[in-house]
């Protein structure tokens, strides 16, 4: 992330990439803990940061969510899978996952443009 990014912004997006990336060696259980942890990370640090940016703080991780929603999207049809012959399709949890963290960043990010820069575009 950018110089300015909040702390637990950058801590729950780094818990949600870890607990998305370890899901098969720590296991569904531990993982599923951790991406809560770092999904109320988000949670408060998005809207906190896009407020925070509206007034002029730098450092909104737009990068990192387009990573996240770009990376679950295409994660999301290499993660499917049957139980058995002929049993529906389902999708590992982690594409999912992935990709609500990063919608849920990309929908703040328009919030999080100052009013300076949005000045600085009329006066252009």
């Amino acid at each position: 992330t950018d110089d300015g990014c909040r702390t637990e912004l950058r801590l729950g997006a780094l818990i949600v990439m870890g607990s998305v990336f370890l899901w098969l060696w720590a296991g569904p259980r531990i993982c599923s803990q951790l991406y809560v942890l770092g999904a109320v990370l988000l949670l408060v640090g998005a809207p906190l940061q896009a407020i925070q940016g509206r007034a002029g703080r730098p450092g909104y991780p737009w990068k990192l969510a387009l990573a996240f929603t770009a990376l679950g999207a295409l994660m999301w049809p290499d993660l499917r899978f049957r139980d058995a012959p002929g049993a529906p399709v389902q999708v590992q949890e982690v594409a999912p996952l992935l990709f609500a963290a990063g919608v849920w960043l990309l929908l703040w990010w328009p919030v999080s443009r100052s009013k300076k820069s949005e000045n600085r575009m009329v006066a252009a």
